[in-house]
């Protein structure tokens, strides 16, 4: 039992995780930044929705800027063609995001920029796990193009139910 708590933490604890740690420390301190400054212009402009817009425009400009940070300093992968595999992870992680920092603000009565940094981590993860699993892997199957896509369209579905004021 205490070998495997030893090899899990040695496995955490490896190269590419630590610089994992690192990247996404720069990235998501730039992806805030860059929420923070688009939630507050779109905040001046009447009839929308700022979340959203700063939420999407925001993700646009950080996922061309993560692909770079972690495809280079990461995972030392420099090919541009995973660039629409990692779009996908991100617009799966951009419906999560967006789906959670809306559940803080309904039903904990957090504001927007204090839920986009409370989920900074827990997105960040969960962006690392998929683009190690999915973008980055030698073996990507067929099924994880099934599985992602999937997700994806379900992640629109229910934000269309949310948008429409059908479920809260």
């Amino acid at each position: 039992m205490l070998n495997k708590i030893f090899n899990f933490i040695r496995k955490c604890l490896d190269k590419q995780f630590i610089r994992f740690l690192l990247v996404a420390g720069l990235n998501t301190a730039f992806g805030w930044c860059i929420f923070a400054l688009l939630r507050f212009v779109f905040g001046l402009i009447p009839n929308i929705d700022p979340l959203l817009f700063a939420n999407f425009f925001g993700t646009i400009i950080s996922v061309l800027f993560n692909f770079k940070t972690y495809g280079h300093l990461v995972f030392k992968n420099k090919d541009r063609r995973l660039l629409f595999k990692f779009i996908l992870v991100y617009s799966i992680t951009f419906f999560c995001n967006y789906f959670s920092i809306h559940f803080l603000e309904i039903y904990c009565g957090i504001n927007n920029y204090w839920g986009a940094l409370f989920m900074a981590v827990p997105i960040g993860l969960l962006n690392y796990l998929l683009n190690k699993i999915f973008v980055f892997s030698k073996n990507t199957k067929n099924m994880h193009w099934i599985i992602m896509c999937s997700l994806l369209a379900l992640e629109i579905v229910f934000f269309i139910l949310i948008k429409t004021h059908i479920i809260a």
